[in-house]
């Protein structure tokens, strides 16, 4: 038992956006648990799971987004596949096509990885195209500096532990940093170069190990985005990363140029009854947004997204609803409370917030001490059945969801 109780405290410091330690961590943590106590509340708007979008002809297009720590293409084949069997989407493209990310301002530089796979029903009507965003190529070599801190010529003078940790500090540490003050924007221009093949081709049109930029015009992503079913799924900095990408659309669609194009503005005012969904898992917007500014719009959500709002005729989105999924043990993610919204998220995109308040991992007790996992807390979204059955189904028909029925309560919240 005092082993268990050492190598419990030892976990607790593993914390992060990495499985490193998962089956170890779930091992020793996780056996005991008998009866599932964990608590599932959700507060906040109704929000439509991915289910209800193949009732409207159109494939649905999901788009996933890292959050920190080296990923490797491939790193969402767990979730694509809980996703797939909750939505009883059995036939899967042999393989997914890899398109190789540039940056537009610099042909020369590789910026991530993008890999599409498509997953339909046996009867060929539900059709969901998974895009895969893998933008650790950015941060590595930035982490190379940090490379002889872990060769053996100076590691060896180290607790083989502690040497463990601080190779996943290292790893890990960096990113958020990287993105906050990363003059060129590539992680961003990764995200757009992203949705600008989301929106810009078909299934049909990819090829398979392209390596170009996207050309599609601002005026023709706006116009495919306006009548497809979009999905967002982010991890932790991920959710940082969408926010600012829309925002960044949001700044094209009020271009000038734009919004003095006649055709254009059509499209965009059909854009403004237009409603997307991200599910924000480990969020982390409120500890990203420490020293940034404030957005241009603010407090002004009532003006820009009531109808009888001075502004209204101004919003971007009919609405953005925000499903921000934490766990109270994760010490890596955050509730999103109703002044942050007011506050920091910009005004004309109409964010709505739920916040789901979810235990991942299950509470043990050791000398009497609840203690959780943080590592499993922090990375077992994917994995959770509650999750993955909120992204798929929403609240629409929460009451006579099985699962969610049954291991969730929902607190509708109204102005």
């Amino acid at each position: 038992m005092l082993k268990k109780y050492i190598a419990l405290l030892l976990i607790w410091n593993l914390a992060g956006c990495s499985s490193f330690g998962r089956g170890v961590a779930e091992a020793i943590l996780d056996k005991d648990a008998e009866v599932d106590t964990r608590q599932c509340e959700i507060r906040g708007g109704k929000f439509a799971g991915i289910e209800s979008y193949f009732s409207k002809g159109e494939a649905v297009k999901v788009l996933m987004i890292h959050g920190v720590g080296t990923h490797h293409p491939g790193y969402s084949a767990r979730i694509r596949d809980n996703l797939s069997k909750a939505l009883n989407l059995t036939v899967l493209s042999r393989s997914p096509k890899d398109i190789i990310l540039i940056d537009p301002d610099d042909p020369d530089t590789v910026i991530g990885n993008l890999r599409v796979t498509r997953m339909r029903d046996e009867a060929r009507k539900h059709d969901l195209l998974f895009y895969e965003l893998t933008w650790s190529d950015i941060t590595t070599p930035h982490k190379s500096f940090l490379s002889y801190d872990m060769t053996k010529e100076y590691a060896y003078k180290r607790a083989a532990f502690n040497n463990t940790v601080k190779g996943f500090l290292n790893d890990t540490g960096p990113d958020p940093m990287i993105y906050l003050t990363d003059k060129n924007n590539l992680i961003l221009n990764a995200t757009k170069q992203s949705t600008c093949w989301m929106l810009g081709k078909s299934w049909e049109q990819l090829k398979d190990k392209q390596k170009q930029v996207c050309r599609v015009s601002s005026y023709k992503q706006i116009q495919n985005l306006n009548h497809e079913n979009i999905i967002f799924i982010t991890h932790s900095l991920g959710s940082r990363i969408l926010i600012d990408t829309i925002i960044s659309i949001a700044d094209d669609v009020s271009r000038d140029d734009i919004k003095h194009h006649r055709e254009a503005q059509l499209i965009i005012n059909e854009l403004k009854n237009k409603e997307f969904t991200a599910f924000m898992l480990a969020n982390q917007l409120p500890i990203l947004q420490i020293g940034r500014p404030k957005p241009k719009i603010n407090h002004k959500i009532a003006e820009y997204c009531k109808k009888d709002g001075r502004h209204y005729n101004d919003r971007i989105f009919k609405n953005l609803n925000i499903v921000a999924f934490s766990d109270p043990n994760d010490i890596l993610s955050y509730n999103i409370p109703q002044d942050f919204v007011d506050e920091y998220i910009d005004s004309r995109i109409c964010p709505m917030v739920t916040n789901v308040n979810i235990n991942i991992a299950t509470e043990i007790s050791a000398f009497g001490v609840g203690v959780v996992n943080p590592i499993s807390a922090h990375t077992g979204y994917d994995n959770d059945t509650r999750v993955i059955d909120i992204i798929s189904k929403g609240t629409d028909d929460i009451k006579n969801d099985k699962i969610l029925s049954e291991r969730c309560r929902f607190y509708e919240l109204e102005d």
